[in-house]
């Protein structure tokens, strides 16, 4: 259920309706059927709805290489000459008056936090309101592009590949010290947008590849399902990235990080200890690391046993391939140095997660280090302790690395 139109019996539902990506639809409340439907892309999930200040339904939402908002025709050419205007940019529409005259949006890229905007829609004149993180200048930050490589059963995964600021030409891209960044969800999806994580491994000299592993959001049902009923696929694609930066000379074997925030935490941790020759060393931020444990934790909850099997139990055969996949029954086998870092106040992945990763790490010989954030939450929200964890950072990978 997305939500309403303006008439109260009518329901905006996601439907597959026969295809293998998400629709959006009406469903009539006095009917009991669905009367229309809204929205339905060939290639990309629907990701929400776009609502006027008055309630009227006025676009939808899909995530192709950056978040797209597509208002429905009588809506749309205000912001379509805004797209034309801004082509380097992503035009996301925020909110318009009343009369539709001025609409808000923000403008950003993948290296460029960018800015809040308002627009005339009678005379196309634009004005700043606020700039979005305007201490980082975007030649600073490293550019962005879309890549594709092949998974081992043949599958084109989709990825974003970050460079460094340093890197100007072609005959640069190879040999490079690289920060392998798989997502967190794992059920979610990147996309080509500003990432302050990346950036920030873009300004300390690394690139950057993030994928979409089968399991990401928006691709269709059966790309997210073959991750949801595999979570060893998921770390496979992962991996598999990691291969392709290797064998395409792109990467430098001996410096590749793998690196990542809540499930991407996990994959960092379970990818290094699997694959100890592929990584020089591991970074997990709030990333689970006992799915016996998180499946508990998720049981306490109202729905969890559902939640539970349709977000973990599913994606694995028996509990011995639980066990077999969760870093902190493998922590004596981690070999390269790890950078573990959490939040006590994490309502997401819990700080016990931390807590027994690191009773686990003393049968490891592996250089750990560790922070822990008191009164802090899974996404690092309070400023100081934020700047303290890249501060950190820092230090490891010029020490690691």
């Amino acid at each position: 259920i997305f939500g309403f139109t303006d008439d109260p019996n009518e329901l905006v539902i996601g439907d597959w309706a026969g295809r293998d990506t998400l629709g959006l639809y009406v469903y009539d409340l006095v009917e009991k059927g669905v009367s229309r439907k809204l929205f339905h892309h060939d290639t990309y999930d629907a990701g929400g709805l776009v609502v006027s200040r008055g309630g009227e339904v006025i676009g939808a939402t899909f995530i192709a290489d950056t978040k797209e908002v597509e208002l429905f025709d009588e809506y749309d050419t205000t912001l379509s000459r805004m797209r034309s205007q801004f082509s380097d940019y992503t035009v996301d529409y925020v909110d318009q008056s009343d009369d539709r005259r001025f609409i808000l949006f923000k403008l950003s890229n993948a290296y460029d936090p960018g800015a809040l905007a308002i627009v005339d829609g009678t005379t196309d004149t634009v004005s700043i309101l606020a700039y979005l993180r305007r201490e980082l200048p975007s030649d600073e930050m490293g550019l962005v592009s879309s890549v594709t490589y092949p998974a081992r059963d043949g599958v084109k995964i989709p990825a974003y590949l970050t460079l460094p600021p340093s890197v100007t030409s072609s005959a640069d891209i190879n040999n490079l010290p690289f920060v392998v960044l798989p997502h967190g969800g794992p059920f979610a999806r990147k996309a080509k947008r500003f990432d302050y994580f990346a950036q920030f491994f873009a300004t300390r000299g690394f690139a950057v590849l993030q994928m979409n592993f089968r399991g990401s959001a928006g691709y269709g049902k059966g790309f997210e399902d073959a991750g949801r009923e595999n979570w060893v696929k998921m770390q496979d694609d992962v991996e598999d990235g990691t291969k392709w930066l290797i064998e395409k000379g792109l990467a430098d074997p001996n410096r590749v990080c793998i690196a990542g925030w809540s499930y991407g935490g996990y994959a960092a941790l379970i990818g290094a200890i699997k694959s100890p020759d592929l990584y020089a060393c591991a970074i997990s931020m709030a990333g689970v690391t006992d799915l016996k444990d998180m499946i508990r934790d998720i049981k306490k909850y109202r729905f969890g046993s559902i939640t539970a099997q349709n977000f973990i139990l599913k994606g694995f055969d028996d509990k011995q391939e639980i066990a077999e996949n969760s870093p902190v029954t493998r922590a004596a086998d981690l070999k390269v140095p790890l950078f573990l870092a959490h939040g006590e106040k994490d309502q997401r992945v819990h700080f016990d997660q931390f807590s027994r990763m690191k009773r686990a790490l003393r049968k490891s010989s592996a250089p750990v280090t560790y922070m822990q954030f008191e009164d802090e939450d899974h996404y690092l929200s309070n400023q100081q302790n934020r700047q303290a964890f890249f501060r950190g950072l820092d230090e490891f990978l010029s020490t690691v690395l």
